[in-house]
């Protein structure tokens, strides 16, 4: 049962959803220290740029990003531990404003973007983004010009993946949107165009993603499902395939960026100190900024090992060239 407390009053929002995601930041601004001081201690983050192809990737050092990054999303860890979005365990500051019958937009305590929000479904429900497909495409027609929508696999990135949420943060934050252009048009290749949807299968900066672009929801989402049924037709299992997802509306039309992935974690993630590298990308890190919550870690990576990280997450070039292909047929025939 939602609590009515949870919400904030009606008399303080509007009909523009991106001016109450601000109106709900400015009062847990007031009223939450953990976030307030999470949020001040972004004015102060370190960043590094590394140009990688051509395009631009920023390291940040994020401290307070270390439970995200570290978390143990193992079948064990996650029956140990009580969720964290369902409402019942929200710390007592926290607030919320409802999106639709089965949504809740909270401030992101943990910031990454300078307004960073979670989107959780009101019920216990896995990680999963078939079912959320709609509300992800409809959210970022509705925050149009002042937010992109994001989704991580419950392999991905997702340090709930027992419970079903995107993430929204600040349009113009994340690098691949300024480079997305110049990334579609000289290193896409189109991989399918019918009606009104392209879908681009883009090679660059050690990173291999596929692009949709569509003027209808219900075609952005129909293209979205045939890059899911691919991945799975490949990876012959019931579990959802390992993908990230960034959206956002602009010039009439969706743009989803899908990161088809091939691990959870690098690497050097795993290695023994000092030589371990806290890295666990999801999709604010393949779109070009890297969080390393050490301080340790964000002055040792280099340019190579971003790289390797890319190349190590994503699906190898044989494996995305195939999958592109299956993607082709699956639009063609649907």
């Amino acid at each position: 049962m939602m609590n009515d407390d949870l919400f904030l009053s009606s008399d303080l929002l509007t009909d523009d959803l991106a001016e109450n995601c601000r109106t709900l930041l400015d009062q847990q601004w007031k009223t939450w220290e953990l976030l307030r001081r999470n949020y001040t201690s972004l004015d102060s983050v370190e960043t590094k740029t590394f140009e990688l192809d051509g395009t631009t990737v920023r390291v940040q050092h994020n401290p307070a990003r270390i439970a995200s990054t570290a978390a143990r999303v193992d079948d064990e860890a996650i029956r140990a531990r009580p969720c964290f979005l369902c409402v019942q365990n929200l710390p007592p500051e926290q607030r919320a404003i409802a999106y639709g019958a089965e949504f809740v937009f909270l401030c992101n305590p943990y910031p990454i973007f300078p307004e960073h929000f979670t989107i959780s479904h009101r019920e216990h429900v896995p990680q999963r983004i078939e079912p959320a497909l709609p509300v992800l495409l409809q959210m970022s027609r509705g925050l149009e010009g002042e937010y992109v929508v994001l989704y991580n696999g419950p392999r991905c990135g997702a340090s709930a993946p027992d419970h079903l949420h995107l993430q929204t943060g600040n349009s113009g934050f994340l690098p691949l949107e300024e480079s997305y252009e110049r990334l579609v048009t000289d290193a896409g290749e189109k991989v399918a165009g019918r009606g009104g949807v392209l879908v681009f299968a883009v090679r660059a900066g050690g990173r291999r993603f596929l692009v949709i672009e569509a003027d209808e929801m219900d075609e952005a989402a129909a293209a979205c499902r045939s890059v899911l049924r691919a991945l799975s037709e490949m990876t012959s299992t019931d579990e959802e395939p390992m993908v990230n997802l960034v959206s956002w509306f602009e010039d009439g039309e969706w743009k989803v960026v899908v990161f088809p992935r091939a691990r959870h974690r690098p690497s050097c993630y795993f290695e023994e100190e000092p030589r371990r590298l806290v890295v666990s990308p999801a999709a604010v890190d393949l779109s070009g900024v890297v969080i390393t919550p050490r301080s340790d870690d964000f002055h040792r990576i280099t340019k190579d090992d971003v790289r390797a990280i890319f190349e190590e997450v994503l699906l190898p070039p044989q494996v995305f060239d195939h999958l592109a292909v299956r993607v082709k047929a699956n639009i063609e025939r649907s």
